[in-house]
């Protein structure tokens, strides 16, 4: 009897949702405010209740932590040069306009006048020079190195002038600026408390840090001299309330105004809340198995295209994420900086079963394909709890490959030894596939794709970035490199589309979705910023 491989999604949901369905036991409660939308009185203070606890807001360390929720504060409390609209688009912030030299290596900033740092001092150029040559330096900027590394050196023209000199052209300079760590501090401020900058963070921004007790909550305060204007609240606590179901109890209740990282389950019943504003806007994260390019059988690109063609993606964006994601066309999501669409592999269980066939794939005994002594079997590893539904998905990875005769075995790893586990030299890479999503929150596809698919240098060594699949194409390479020197943006995009289109027919990865960034808050709170680069933003709340 042919089985129904939909019918098989849906029951491998429906065991693997009952099996995730523990309770845990709910945090202490954040601070009580008025209930949600429940009153006309204008509050002076909101809480914004994260998912992730906030123990640092050292700009230049292994980024805020922990991530997203640390930049979500720090964005609060520093500006940078320029920084992201909600449309990814870049708006002046403390520099008031830009522009690029011909040769596309110099970027001349020039400053907004009479802006003083929380602390006093003034920002000018002399500020931008000091805290940016810092970030030069890969031992002291430990989080955000690579992003910083096509910059050469930044130069005072005069205190309110600055240039930027990047040694090629580099058109992502700009994503870079609008990049957290990009964020300026107080230069007196790091010179006081050096490696302790993190707790005793002093920018230019709309809200000043009032009390930070790491893992629990950061409490900030309104900044009356703020360049911009008086901040609409005078008080912003960002609270660490790490069960989902809490923070929408919080909310609903009126404990918070505002909660990140609604699970899809939950969503649609908080859309249909009277007092409750629901968020969605699709993200850039993107989800895929990587396939391990080390792996003989791997290597042919039949199967990895077959492999493609076998998976149900528009079923699990449905039925995994209720149909808050985007059915990937590209290795970048939609609104990328660079981004084009470069296919689709349509779910095609005939044709994926034809190309493994005319490849030499053979049913063996118990239906798994067998060619050259070899099983089409592979050990697909997974983080457990890291992201939303992983071991959902590879669950579901196992059930539709076996469809097409793939057999599957899953390695589930806890969440805080993923990493290590898979960025290994090429010789001790022990796995064939691997969940993976990575978050461009830089905005940049030519950053994102070098991260991704540039070949790695060291075979000996670990990846310096993300290609932990160990995937090499040279054309690839030399697009990535001509149009991360290109700052003509449409010239940049036609060049990384093409070397998109070579990925994704490449396909060392079966490509998956981008999940959307889901956030939640009260109808009486305006100004509520969700970027697709996955922030929450607050402080521009009214």
């Amino acid at each position: 009897m042919k089985k129904n491989p939909f019918k098989m999604l849906t029951l491998v949901v429906a065991i693997a949702l009952t099996a995730g369905c523990t309770s845990t036991s709910a945090p202490a409660p954040v601070p009580a405010n008025n209930a949600a939308g429940g009153t006309s009185v204008k509050k002076d203070s909101i809480v914004y209740a994260q998912s992730v606890a906030i123990t640092s807001l050292d700009t230049a360390g292994m980024q805020p932590q922990g991530y997203p929720s640390g930049y979500e504060a720090a964005f609060a409390i520093y500006n940078g040069l320029v920084k992201f609209d909600d449309k990814l688009e870049f708006k002046p912030d403390l520099a008031e306009k830009w522009m690029t030299s011909s040769d596309g290596k110099t970027w001349s900033f020039s400053l907004r006048k009479d802006v003083k740092f929380q602390d006093g001092t003034p920002f000018n150029a002399d500020a931008v020079v000091s805290v940016y040559t810092k970030m030069l330096d890969k031992t002291y900027n430990t989080g955000a190195s690579t992003l910083w590394a096509p910059i050469d050196k930044i130069v005072k023209v005069d205190d309110y002038n600055v240039q930027i000199l990047t040694k090629e052209p580099y058109g992502g300079l700009l994503n870079t600026l609008a990049h957290g760590s990009a964020l300026i501090p107080s230069p007196a401020a790091l010179e006081k408390y050096g490696k302790d900058i993190g707790l005793h963070p002093v920018g230019t921004g709309a809200y000043i840090l009032d009390k930070i007790e790491p893992g629990t909550q950061v409490v900030l305060k309104a900044n009356d001299n703020y360049y911009g204007g008086k901040p609409a609240y005078k008080q912003i606590t960002f609270k660490y309330v790490g069960d989902a179901s809490s923070r929408i109890a919080a909310l609903k209740s009126g404990q918070a105004d505002v909660i990140d990282a609604v699970p899809v389950e939950q969503a649609d019943d908080l859309k249909s809340s009277p007092n409750v504003d629901l968020i969605n806007v699709p993200g850039l994260q993107v989800f895929g198995i990587g396939l391990n390019q080390n792996n003989t059988i791997l290597q042919d690109k039949n199967v990895r295209q077959a492999l493609n063609m076998a998976i149900q993606k528009e079923a699990i964006v449905k039925t995994l994420f209720k149909g808050y994601g985007t059915v990937l066309t590209s290795p970048l999501a939609p609104n990328t900086t660079g981004y084009v669409k470069s296919g689709e592999y349509s779910f095609d269980v005939e044709k994926a079963k034809k190309i493994l066939a005319d490849a030499g794939w053979k049913a063996g005994a118990d239906g798994t394909l067998e060619k050259e002594g070899k099983k089409l079997s592979f050990n697909l590893r997974t983080p457990d709890g890291m992201y939303p539904n992983d071991v959902i998905v590879a669950e579901t990875m196992k059930s539709q490959l076996k469809t097409i005769g793939v057999d599957v075995k899953i390695n589930k790893v806890e969440k805080s030894t993923f990493w290590d586990g898979i960025k290994v030299p090429q010789a001790k890479v022990d796995f064939d596939m691997v969940l993976f999503g990575y978050n461009p929150s830089h905005g940049n596809g030519g950053i994102q794709l070098d991260a991704l698919f540039a070949t790695n240098p060291d075979a000996a060594k670990n990846p310096p970035q993300w290609n932990f699949n160990w995937y090499s194409n040279k054309a690839v390479d030399e697009l990535i490199q001509n149009a991360n020197k290109e700052v003509d943006q449409q010239k940049r995009t036609q060049l990384l589309g093409q070397a998109e289109k070579m990925i994704w027919d490449d396909a060392p990865y079966i490509w998956l979705y981008a999940k959307n960034n889901i956030a939640a808050k009260a109808k009486s709170v305006d100004g509520i910023k969700v970027l697709p680069v996955v922030f929450t933003l607050v402080h521009e709340a009214k």
